[in-house]
């Protein structure tokens, strides 16, 4: 029997690789040479999160990942 499509399923995946994005970002942040590059990701660091969160209120209420 073939499986039934979760849309859920695909957005808390889409969330998690997002939260990997925004932790490796922070890290290349805090190894910054120059404030323009620390900047840079900062902004970068914003958009994903905007983007996690965009992503989360597309999600009932019970399906939510607890992750920051």
């Amino acid at each position: 029997m073939a499986e039934e499509y979760n849309p859920e399923s695909d957005i808390k995946g889409r969330i998690e690789q997002l939260l990997l994005e925004i932790k490796e970002l922070k890290q290349r942040r805090d190894k910054a040479k120059d404030a323009e590059s620390a900047e840079v990701l900062d902004q970068q660091i914003k958009d994903l999160e905007d983007q996690v969160e965009f992503l989360r209120r597309q999600l009932p209420e019970e399906e939510k990942p607890t992750n920051p």
